[in-house]
């Protein structure tokens, strides 16, 4: 996987070839918008040059606003996508998510389940069986 620092840098260096301005004057902290005066076609480029070099995809979410974008959101969007593409990490989520599936049948199932009447009556006692003799020849 890749390292943190790794993907600080590369971020850092997509913002100051979209921005040209130095990577050394981008903090983690810096708003794209407030600090660093990105428009929002200088925003998609960087986006979508950081979704082409990770080959991952960042989620539309209508949360993020146009400013709300800064260098730690997006390193910290390069990190989920990259843990959420991780083919061991797929796999025990999907392993999680069948055993709780199953979990939830199964309470299903009991909460269907007809439940036994109680009834005074006590259950007839089964004879005793009595065991087999064999005949010993002489």
């Amino acid at each position: 996987m890749v390292r943190e620092k790794t993907i600080e840098k590369i971020v850092r260096e997509f913002i100051a070839k979209e921005l040209t301005m130095s990577p050394e004057k981008i903090n983690l902290e810096d708003n794209l918008v407030n600090d660093l005066h990105a428009d929002s076609m200088d925003i998609v480029n960087i986006v979508t040059a950081i979704e082409s070099r990770f080959k991952i995809t960042f989620p539309d979410d209508s949360e993020i606003q146009y400013d709300g974008y800064t260098m730690q959101f997006l390193v910290e969007g390069i990190k989920k996508a990259l843990k959420e593409k991780n083919p061991v990490r797929k796999a025990a989520k999907k392993l999680e998510d069948d055993v709780e599936a199953k979990k939830q049948m199964h309470k299903a199932t009991k909460a269907e389940a007809p439940k036994a009447k109680k009834t005074s009556e006590k259950p007839a006692k089964k004879a005793a069986e009595k065991p087999v003799e064999t005949k010993k020849e002489d």
